[in-house]
């Protein structure tokens, strides 16, 4: 191998790392810099606990909610899920099948509300409570936060059932009117979530970009499901039955729990970020004016001029 061959190739890479650093050296790429690196600092693979606790905790709980929202008649969350996702035939069969009855969905909650709630359901709030903690750099912590992961999972349940129930009656409905209601609730409730989490050592306001983000994504990855989820949930549901369903709708799960800790972190970085756009901003005006001229850069090497 000739020396000219590592040369070019050094020569390439070099290249590349001013190319990527000439991207990154602007106001938006500075942010999705800082954002990209604060994610994977205050993550550490949390999407993936936090789908698998929500899968074995928040969904079994949420169904014996909305059994309880609407007492009578087949599960309200899987008609809304073959309706929204547009499922047919033996699809929607399985995804009938497998979330079951209301009837039976209240037959289990006495033992699958507690078996859930203890060994997975506290465990989802320490996970978004460290998301959080990390993200701000913050420490908080304490016995008493049991008491905290405890309300937050039943408010989750709550949230989760009721917009089950709410979503099939107010299907009629425009979006014009639907978008409105979606954007403050959920704003509301991912303001209240690291709030609580954080024992409100966060003002509210600096928690808002967060939150109106968490709003727009989730709703919009909830709007457009139909266009990325349906076809896999058919094709899986025929090709593997039941499993198929469920491997698909955990790989739909993983995506917008990934998507609410990368929203999670956005509000400290936007804090940041801001801060040091000002910073650097007030930097360059006086990095120009104190700029030394010809005789001023002499004297400082201690040349006369």
């Amino acid at each position: 191998m000739s020396e000219a061959e590592p040369s070019a190739r050094g020569g390439r890479a070099r290249a590349t790392l001013r190319w990527l650093s000439g991207r990154t050296d602007t106001p938006i790429g500075r942010l999705s810099l800082l954002w990209f690196r604060r994610y994977f600092e205050a993550s550490n693979n949390s999407a993936s606990a936090a789908t698998v606790y929500s899968f074995l905790s928040v969904f079994p709980t949420a169904l014996v909610g909305i059994a309880l929202f609407r007492p009578s008649g087949d599960n309200a969350f899987a008609d809304r899920l073959i309706n929204h996702l547009g499922l047919h035939g033996a699809t929607a069969s399985l995804v009938q099948d497998m979330f079951g009855s209301a009837s039976s969905n209240k037959l289990a909650a006495s033992i699958t509300v507690v078996i859930s709630f203890l060994i997975w359901g506290l465990g989802l709030g320490q996970i978004f409570q460290d998301v959080y903690k990390r993200g701000w750099r913050i420490e908080v912590g304490s016995v008493a936060d049991q008491g905290l992961f405890a309300i937050f999972f039943f408010v989750l349940v709550g949230v989760i059932a009721l917009g089950g129930v709410a979503a099939e009656q107010l299907r009629s409905a425009r979006y014009v009117l639907l978008i409105p209601v979606w954007l403050i609730g959920s704003t509301i409730f991912w303001l209240w979530v690291p709030s609580l989490l954080l024992h409100r050592k966060i003002r509210l306001r600096p928690l808002l970009p967060g939150a109106i983000l968490a709003a727009i994504v989730i709703g919009g990855l909830m709007a457009t499901s139909p266009l990325f989820i349906a076809a896999p949930v058919n094709f899986n549901g025929k090709a593997f039955g039941s499993f198929g369903v469920v491997v698909t709708m955990l790989g739909y799960v993983f995506i917008a729990i990934t998507v609410s800790l990368v929203c999670a972190v956005f509000s400290p970085v936007w804090a940041e970020w801001r801060r040091s756009e000002r910073e650097l901003k007030e930097q360059q005006p006086s990095a120009a004016g104190d700029e030394p001229g010809e005789n001023g850069r002499a004297s400082e090497a201690g040349v006369a001029p």
